[in-house]
């Protein structure tokens, strides 16, 4: 069995444009992603999902440049990238992760991974209820249920965010056809955001990376979770910012196609 983590990420971010190559402890944002998620022991490859649009070349270059593969596919259609890379890659199972999530931790992702496994399940996720901290949200799925989800999604939420399509059909939406499971934090630290979607975002992690120093690469959420305890006005730099607006948006977009 092939695991491949598909890390999908494009420069054309509306709310912080060209945010996954910001500078992150002396490398881009989704260096530093790369680097922290290669350490799980899950996974056997990981590659670079992004957009065709030649805005995403420079993104594309720096990620051969580290040695990753790239696939480039439609840039709304992010089921369908995440389909394209899975058949390339020969995966059979598909861990995604997003590139602007940079302190993703690799012990989270085998985690989520083992869950899956242990369960015989085709879809699992720390997500469903949310409860691990904005930005190590991990989904682990069979390339079944990613043939099935790209053959039969239609609402935008389901194209452009993967795993919608699968939550509805497993108990974690009330679904029947396939076999899931969530698993959760030890602690609900659902209210914490370790993601980079907005400008205040950058500024909590460029101010977690210095206070790490050096061994910030290598650090995991429980030694992050420790610094933000220790010094609470780092996580009052982006706590007003909403979780998953994004996917918000999409289900807007939903509804406005149903009437």
């Amino acid at each position: 069995m092939k695991t491949v983590a598909v890390i999908q990420a494009r420069l054309g971010s509306t709310r912080l444009p060209g945010k996954v190559l910001f500078e992150a402890g002396g490398r881009t944002m989704l260096g530093l992603l790369f680097e922290r998620a290669s350490r799980a022991a899950c996974l056997d490859e990981l590659v670079l999902a992004t957009g065709e649009g030649p805005e995403n070349d420079a993104l594309a270059g720096v990620v051969r440049g580290l040695g990753f593969p790239v696939f480039r596919g439609s840039e709304q259609d992010v089921l369908s990238r995440y389909a394209g890379a899975a058949r390339e890659r020969d995966a059979d199972v598909v861990v995604r992760l997003t590139g602007d999530c940079p302190l993703m931790d690799p012990a989270v992702i085998d985690l989520v991974a083992q869950a899956r496994e242990r369960a015989g399940a085709d879809y699992a996720t720390n997500v469903k209820p949310p409860t691990w901290p904005d930005g190590l949200d991990v989904s682990v799925f069979t390339r079944d249920i990613l043939e099935a989800a790209h053959a039969e999604a239609r609402l935008p939420s389901e194209r452009e965010h993967v795993v919608t399509w699968m939550w509805k059909h497993t108990p974690l939406e009330g679904g029947t056809r396939y076999r899931a499971v969530n698993v959760p934090c030890p602690e609900d630290l659902s209210a914490l955001r370790w993601t980079v979607d907005e400008a205040a975002d950058y500024g909590l992690l460029r101010a977690i990376l210095a206070a790490l120093g050096p061994g910030a690469a290598g650090a995991g959420w429980r030694e992050v979770l420790d610094l933000v305890r220790t010094h609470p006005e780092l996580s009052a730099l982006n706590r007003d910012i909403q979780r998953d607006a994004g996917l918000a948006k999409s289900l807007a977009q939903d509804k406005e196609r149903a009437q």
